[in-house]
């Protein structure tokens, strides 16, 4: 019997995403991105790394530590997220590593999973692309990129549960 580790875990649930655009959860993405930013911009205050806002916290957070390179080429390899904005598939890996790194028992910040609003994000719809503007492009929405100090706070940005997610949605309809 095998037993599941965080990085299979996460590389089941990037595989089984529909990358279809779903313009009906616009309000629930773009929250998920703005969640995203604030978690990514405590994290690299927190390692004193970077690279915000889309880098791999891993390689600051447990150097050295990666997923194994199997894993890694079949999410990148995987021809609905080809066709995503690079940028996309690159946060899919450094999930996978950040992951790895949780498998791997690394000491890591006690902070909230960074890349989880956006897998989230991307199970509810699809990805994203930046813009030359400084927006990133979340179905017809754009979201102010800013600063890192735009963005770095304690409050979250988005829901917790999918059912908040969903009203969210509703809301806007």
């Amino acid at each position: 019997m095998s037993r599941t580790t965080a990085v299979s875990d996460l590389a089941v649930r990037i595989h089984a995403i529909d990358w279809s655009r779903n313009l009906d959860r616009t309000r629930s993405r773009v929250a998920l991105m703005r969640e995203y930013l604030r978690r990514a911009a405590v994290w690299t205050r927190t390692l004193e790394a970077q690279g915000w806002p889309f880098y791999d916290i891993a390689e600051f957070a447990a150097p050295g530590v990666r997923a194994a390179d199997e894993v890694v080429s079949g999410v990148l390899e995987s021809p609905a997220l080809v066709r995503q904005f690079y940028t996309v598939g690159h946060t899919c890996v450094w999930a996978l590593h950040l992951a790895a790194a949780r498998d791997e028992g690394a000491v890591l910040p006690d902070l909230p999973d960074p890349f989880e609003p956006l897998m989230r994000m991307y199970e509810r719809g699809g990805g994203f692309a930046l813009s030359t503007t400084g927006t990133i492009d979340v179905g017809r929405a754009a979201v102010y990129r800013g600063t890192l100090l735009d963005h770095l706070g304690d409050i979250p940005k988005a829901p917790e549960s999918d059912a908040e997610l969903d009203a969210l949605d509703a809301a806007g309809s």
